[in-house]
């Protein structure tokens, strides 16, 4: 809520009130299905996965807020988020936020230019690898058959829901993230 507060000093349309947010009562069942976070359309909540490594829960949390706030589509979603981190005097949410944008950004290089992608990965500061291992080890114990079957599903309902790149709307904040810097330069992120 500080974060939403923050970046509202500067975006006052990113007001966050009511404060509806709490931990998912899922959030296990979350693991194996591979959600992190969701809105509740029949509360209007946003519910966080609090059984995910840390580093990653403010960036889920804003992302949550986020749609709560409106931002339906899961691009929009990520870029608020973005902004409520990088708005945020706190350490923790701009490390989480920059985690997953970077996860986002390389995972578009890689498609396009593996070499290019390891190059990046490579430089990464050890407490990044650290953190990309726990991530992986962490869903490497939920995998199961039935994830990827939701995932798909999940895919089709974005895709019905006029995000036609379906799953991959959420690596769509990487064209927000380079609209952003050109417009407002490398300090903006």
């Amino acid at each position: 809520m500080k974060a939403y507060e923050a970046a509202a000093k500067q975006y006052p349309f990113l007001t966050y009130k009511p404060h509806s947010l709490k931990p998912s009562f899922y959030s296990y069942l979350g693991n194996y299905l591979g959600f992190q976070g969701y809105y509740n359309p029949f509360t209007g909540e946003g519910q966080v996965n609090t059984t995910v490594p840390r580093f990653l829960e403010p960036f889920v949390t804003t992302h949550e807020i986020a749609h709560q706030l409106g931002y339906a589509r899961e691009n929009e979603a990520n870029f608020v988020g973005f902004i409520a981190c990088r708005y945020y005097e706190e350490n923790t949410f701009r490390y989480s936020v920059y985690y997953d944008m970077y996860n986002y950004a390389v995972g578009e290089i890689f498609r396009r230019d593996t070499i290019l992608g390891k190059r990046f990965q490579d430089s990464l500061h050890q407490q990044v690898r650290n953190d990309q291992r726990e991530f992986r080890d962490f869903y490497r114990k939920y995998k199961n058959p039935v994830e990827p079957i939701v995932m798909w599903g999940y895919g089709q309902f974005l895709k019905a829901n006029n995000q036609p790149a379906g799953k991959r709307s959420y690596n769509e904040v990487v064209a927000w993230l380079v609209a952003y810097y050109k417009r407002y330069g490398v300090e903006a992120l």
